[in-house]
């Protein structure tokens, strides 16, 4: 069974910076970015990438290289990703709140790097990268020198714009290459559906090296809009619920616990500026509606919220719904809607036949948002992108691993996973990696990781321990250690130390016994 998203004609020139270049002919003096009191016009910014780019030029980047970028979250984010597309390069997000370790571990399999921005602030952090490090704050000087004109390269629609990075089937974070015509069609998709416009200012909300943030820091500037920057490397609730009601903010693309954690600060405050955001685009984890109901059903409530799905292997979002008939989400799952368009789903059996009517299948996605795949990954991660016949011929899909099925009304639920991977807070990882993480500690002798949820049903990891013998093992500080070595999210939020694992009927690590232990 298959689902295909609205056909939507594009043009020939699918490069996301172009629009953005038409913007600057068309308002120049319009506000860009604003970063704490810092206020950055289109012109301005457009300027700003230009010099960096044609400094990239010079160097020798273009079309087909990679760039890292490891920076926070200032104006100078906004010129090294533009500069570096105006070079014909592809940027690849290194999030500097990632601990070193996984940064280390991510630019080992980026032999590909030429260049990696940074600035005084981040460039320890990406010291042993390959290709040369440029911190950005130190180039005033020579990029003042550089010309202010757009570049003129040559790029075709299915040259890279960016890498990101995801946790796949083994849990190691792989790079997915995505191209110009998919992110293009993804942001084209969001203004023409949502009718955004240069009204539609945004606020980055989410980390940078999530997925969901390209289209969060892109998405203003492609409508011609501004980009409010969130002046801290860390989410700052307070902060960011300021901003919101200071600039009225109008879209927001974050996961599902960013939202509940806005609403549970303006239901605390007694305001209403996220009741006025015009739309708010979440996912990347589970939706839990008992969090949003009273807050979204509210009278004066006028923001949209989409529950959307997709994976970065395929440009971030591969479905849509609008949330509104809230009695009907309750004791079943959301649906995650109606594919974007140039997108269609198919529900396909372990034989890539589709299911019948009804059926469950596991998730397979084709169209523009198909990602070029991945750098350097192994031939059984590259085989998750595979072909299917058709009546039209072999037709390139991206196996997600995710199961669903398609409501009589034409709407994809996910029923969850064919492995074992799971989403905590918005990031997709395997529960075997961060086991693996956690045996990594000198005291740690065994460890089993679980998804559990908690009392208010969200999912959250749980871990269990075995000590190596003679040492005592304290939960605190095992979680602190273990926050140097492995991003936050993978760190479990509750540990319970054991003598020794409780065994099944068959001499294996009963999980379910576990399970059972975490609950009160």
């Amino acid at each position: 069974m298959s689902l295909k998203g609205r056909q939507l004609p594009l043009p020939d020139d699918l490069l996301v910076h172009r629009v953005f270049e038409a913007h600057v002919r068309r308002a120049p003096d319009q506000t860009a970015l604003t970063c704490g009191d810092e206020r950055v016009t289109y012109a301005e910014l457009n300027e700003r990438a230009n010099r960096f780019a044609h400094h990239l030029i010079g160097l020798g980047a273009g079309r087909g290289s990679v760039v890292g970028v490891c920076l926070d979250r200032t104006p100078d984010l906004l010129t090294a990703i533009l500069g570096i597309l105006k070079a014909g390069a592809a940027y690849v997000p290194l999030d500097p709140t990632y601990p070193a370790e996984r940064l280390r571990l991510m630019v080992s399999q980026l032999d590909v790097l030429k260049f990696n921005v940074a600035s005084a602030e981040t460039r320890e952090l990406i010291a042993d990268a390959p290709g040369e490090l440029l911190a950005i704050d130190e180039l005033r000087t020579e990029l003042v020198l550089q010309p202010t004109t757009d570049p003129v390269v040559d790029l075709a629609s299915d040259d890279l714009c960016y890498v990101v990075f995801t946790s796949g089937s083994t849990g190691r974070p792989k790079a997915t290459a995505v191209r110009h015509d998919g992110w293009y069609n993804l942001l084209e998709w969001l203004r023409v559906a949502y009718g955004l416009g240069s009204h539609s200012s945004g606020l980055t909300v989410s980390s940078f090296g999530f997925d969901i943030s390209q289209r969060g820091l892109m998405a203003p500037l492609f409508c011609g809009a501004a980009l409010h920057l969130l002046p801290s490397r860390v989410f700052d609730t307070g902060m960011a619920y300021r901003l919101i009601a200071a600039h009225g903010v109008r879209q927001l693309h974050c996961a599902p616990s960013t939202l509940y954690v806005l609403i549970d600060y303006e239901r605390a405050l007694g305001g209403d500026a996220l009741t006025k955001v015009g739309h708010v685009f979440i996912g990347g984890e589970p939706l839990n509606v008992a969090r949003i109901e009273e807050w979204a059903t509210q009278p004066d409530n006028t923001c949209a919220l989409l529950h959307q799905y997709g994976v970065a292997e395929c440009t971030d979002v591969a479905t849509s719904h609008l949330l509104a008939d809230y009695p009907r989400y309750k004791g079943t799952a959301t649906p995650v809607g109606e594919p974007v368009y140039n997108t269609e789903i198919h529900l396909l059996d372990e034989d890539l036949a589709e299911v019948q009517d009804g059926e469950t299948g596991e998730i397979c996605i084709s169209g523009r948002s198909v990602s070029a795949g991945y750098l350097g990954a192994s031939p059984a991660d590259s085989a998750r992108f595979t072909s299917i016949e058709t009546p039209g011929g072999p037709l390139r899909i991206y196996r997600t691993g995710d199961r669903g099925y398609l409501t009589p009304d034409g709407e994809l639920v996910i029923v969850g996973r064919s492995d074992a991977q799971v989403k905590i807070r918005g990031m997709r990882m395997d529960l075997g990696d961060v086991e693996h993480g956690v045996r990594g500690h000198g005291l740690v002798q065994d460890a089993v990781v679980l998804a559990l949820p908690d009392g208010r049903g969200e999912l959250g990891l749980v871990g269990f321990v075995v000590p190596v013998a003679g040492a005592v093992l304290e939960p605190r500080a095992l979680s602190q250690d273990l926050l140097r070595t492995l991003p936050r999210n993978m760190v479990p939020q509750v540990f319970t130390v054991l003598d020794a694992f409780p065994l099944n009927p068959n001499g294996k690590t009963d999980r379910r016994a576990l399970a059972t232990l975490a609950r009160p």
